[in-house]
């Protein structure tokens, strides 16, 4: 694990490695460094706007699910006052028990400005976009100071640019909603690249902010810890004062009950159990995992196609280097654990594994070509070979949900959408197609349809929205049950049509007085009165 070099001081400057005025231009004049940089911002720069384009075009088109629904109901409450908003988009609890992402309280402070869900998106457009200008400054700092020639360094750099922007897994976090973990990142690498720069108290800045995004963010500093330590004895005791500060805020989370939206039943069949107890869950697994190994193995072996998948555009052999391992190690090895395939299968609950097998993948390159004669020739066939790979690996075989394009939700049923959301009143109560909810969730009661879910009334107003056609892109769902709601919502409950244009259904429900709650059927006869 030591291609990122043992032979240069983590902390020293790039001119003390390498001597100024070197005669083979290893120390690079002034303008040409400068250039690089330029060359990098300018392009990320552009992709930043691309980016934006992109992200707001889903929004206008309204391809947004429950995820963006969850964090739009809370940042809008929270800024409006609401200070312990509620949420109604899962199992129902205080937001600040979903993962403790106490981020968003801070982050609710734009809506006072600008009071658009949209501006989540773009903040996620922004951690992309930054996660990647780090990496490559991170990217350019280390080939300084390994004393790589400037046209050899420009070559890797045009290929980093390259593999960022062409990442699939880019792509699919983007479309997926919005979420804490790929914001989280660019201050993860922050604190990554001022560890090894030496800057030892600057990193536990971003380190600080870092745990302001909850619980999945703390395993990413456990991992990081993790690469500190094989990193050399210049941060070894950082990365371990780092893993105490990941592992200790977990427990915190666990103590205070804040990690509902954790998911932590999904580790339960380590255990051999269905579920598990509050605060002694992760001991109870790792007691299972003590006890029958196995299971961690044949998991784990299970799910190593998806771990290829969303790799293999960032460089594999990036993992056998010390800071493009310890993240991905440890984030990989949480979310291949996990019953449910999704954390490994999308590329947002990965995000953070990209920049640091990338960077890897690079110092690795470096080391090979730098440690044999002709080292250069299979160095730079292997990056050519991931720039081709990251360019081809396209949207029928990238990881997950890169098929749920914007095509999903066409012009005509997105404009209807819109007149939906605007024709509901500010108060009413919402129930939806679980597809395209994320707009119309900036209110107090919003919940996703589900045949024969019964949804607690708590507004003088209730409007249904529904996209059938939608439902069929969704896993657990189709058109059939729409429809069915569709007719008992219009002729058993006598709703208003608000919309019934482009396959696109909005009704406005006035409950009787007394009604606390409504059953909504799927194709087979309701079994229950809606009214409580």
């Amino acid at each position: 694990m030591t291609p990122t070099g043992t032979t240069y001081a983590p902390g020293a400057p790039a001119t003390q490695v390498a001597g100024a005025g070197h005669p083979d231009g290893t120390v690079w004049p002034p303008r040409r460094r400068r250039l690089l940089l330029v060359v990098g911002a300018v392009v990320l720069g552009l992709w930043l706007v691309g980016l934006v384009a992109f992200s707001t075009l889903l929004y206008h088109r309204n391809w947004l699910s429950a995820d963006f629904a969850a964090y739009n109901q809370a940042w809008t409450l929270i800024g409006r006052g609401h200070l312990d908003p509620y949420s109604t988009i899962y199992a129902g609890y205080p937001f600040w028990k979903s993962d403790f992402e106490l981020i968003v309280w801070p982050l609710a402070l734009i809506h006072v400005v600008y009071p658009q869900p949209v501006v989540l998106l773009w903040i996620q457009d922004l951690g992309v976009a930054a996660t990647g200008w780090v990496a490559y400054l991170w990217t350019v700092e280390w080939l300084e100071r390994r004393k790589v020639g400037w046209r050899p360094a420009a070559a890797v750099a045009v290929v980093v640019l390259a593999a960022l922007i062409a990442n699939p897994g880019v792509y699919q976090t983007l479309l997926y909603d919005v979420h804490m973990e790929p914001i989280s990142t660019v201050f993860v690498v922050l604190a990554g690249r001022d560890l090894w720069r030496g800057r030892h108290r600057r990193a536990g800045l971003w380190v600080g902010i870092t745990l302001l995004f909850g619980s999945f963010a703390a395993i990413t500093l456990v991992g990081l810890g993790l690469s500190a330590v094989l990193a050399g004895r210049d941060t070894r005791r950082s990365g371990g004062l780092l893993m105490l500060a990941g592992v200790g805020w977990l427990a915190l989370i666990s103590a205070i009950g804040a990690n509902a939206g954790s998911g932590i039943d999904s580790y339960a069949y380590l255990a051999g159990r269905s579920s598990l107890p509050g605060t002694t869950g992760v001991l109870v697994i790792a007691t299972g995992v003590l006890t029958h190994p196995s299971r961690v193995i044949d998991q784990l072996h299970s799910r190593l196609h998806y771990v290829y998948t969303l790799i293999k555009p960032v460089g594999v052999v990036g993992l056998a280097s010390a800071w493009g391992f310890g993240v991905p190690f440890v984030v990989l090895t949480t979310n291949a654990l996990n019953s449910k395939y999704e954390f490994i299968f999308q590329a947002f609950q990965n995000f953070v594994v990209f920049p640091f097998v990338l960077l890897g993948t690079v110092t690795v390159l470096v080391w090979l070509a730098q440690r044999f004669r002709f080292g250069w020739v299979p160095a730079m066939a292997i990056a050519i070979a991931v720039t081709v790979q990251a360019l081809a690996y396209g949207v029928t075989t990238s990881p997950g949900n890169v098929r749920y394009a914007v095509s999903q939700v066409g012009p005509g049923p997105a404009a209807q959408l819109r007149k939906a959301l605007a024709r509901t009143p500010s108060g009413a109560e919402v129930i939806m197609t679980i597809g395209v909810m994320g707009r119309f969730a900036a209110r107090p009661s919003v919940y996703w349809f589900s045949p024969n879910g019964d949804y607690p009334v708590r507004s003088h107003s209730v409007v249904f929205v529904f996209d059938p056609a939608n439902e069929n892109t969704i896993p657990n769902t189709n058109a059939a049950d729409d429809m069915a709601a569709i007719a008992y919502v219009r002729d058993h409950l006598h709703a208003r049509t608000l919309v019934d244009v482009e396959g696109i259904w909005a009704l406005l429900w006035h409950p009787p007085a007394g009604t606390s709650s409504i059953t909504i059927p799927g194709p087979t006869p309701p079994t229950a009165s809606p009214t409580g």
